[in-house]
């Protein structure tokens, strides 16, 4: 048995280096690695647009697939009074609100639409003697903003709550069809821009507004509608409904 002491064995051995740049190539191996490391990850992929909003298709009623007679119940009278009928027009369906009794009556029509929207609509009306009617489309609901021509004050009016918000001259045929056009559109300042235009049937339709008129309110939500009175006794008839979405 030797009588020298055993020498202890180290836990951790220090490596020996026969070159300096060995040392330095072995030293810098983890940053390189973690480097490598690095690159290797995917870049984020950049961040999905948003998509565009849907703006539902125009909604066109045209009262061809009505049976003549009572007012079918998709649509809603705003006047109980009023007599709303589908109407055989010479082979074509019209909605027709009857002369008697003689009272301000409207249907809505369409679902209801949030924000800026337009109707379009082809109305035939006719002036007896010194009476006339007055007749128009309107959005929103029933107090919604309404487009009305008013042959007896020989004016295209903007109307709200029963209170002409704009008027411009108006020149009307009795006893011909017309266009009536009313949209609402936002604006950048978050109100709105209400148009109106009229034209007679076979006349183009006119390329700037004849009437205009800004809100500071944002557009509202509610049915599309068209409205006449029958002041002169004579039926008003409604045909070609368009009523779009519009931002």
């Amino acid at each position: 048995m030797s009588k020298h002491p055993r020498r202890p064995v180290p836990l951790f051995v220090r490596p020996v280096f026969r070159s300096t740049a060995a040392a330095s190539l072995l030293l810098a191996l983890p940053a390189v690695l973690s480097a490598q490391d690095e690159k290797a990850k995917p870049e984020p992929a950049p961040p999905a647009a948003a998509a565009a909003p849907v703006v539902p298709e125009p909604v066109k009623i045209d009262f061809s697939n009505d049976e003549p007679g009572e007012l079918p119940s998709d649509y809603m009278t705003a006047d109980a009074e009023a007599k709303f009928t589908i109407e055989d027009d010479g082979g074509n369906r019209v909605l027709r609100l009857n002369p008697s009794p003689i009272v301000d009556g409207g249907v809505l029509l369409g679902k209801s639409v949030k924000g800026g929207a337009s109707i379009t609509a082809r109305i035939h009306a006719t002036g007896k003697r010194r009476s006339f009617p007055r007749f128009g489309v309107g959005l929103h609901g029933v107090s919604g903003y309404r487009l009305l021509a008013a042959p007896a004050d020989k004016e295209l009016q903007l109307v709200k709550d029963d209170m002409v918000a704009a008027r411009v001259p108006l020149e009307w045929k009795s006893g011909s069809w017309a266009f009536l056009e009313f949209s609402v559109t936002s604006t950048a300042d978050g109100g709105s821009a209400l148009e109106g235009r009229i034209w007679e049937e076979g006349q183009s339709r006119p390329e700037t507004a004849q009437l205009t008129f800004a809100v500071k309110t944002p557009p509202a939500t509610g049915k599309a509608s068209v409205w006449a009175a029958p002041y002169s006794g004579q039926p008003v008839d409604f045909d070609d409904i368009i009523i779009t979405a519009r931002p």
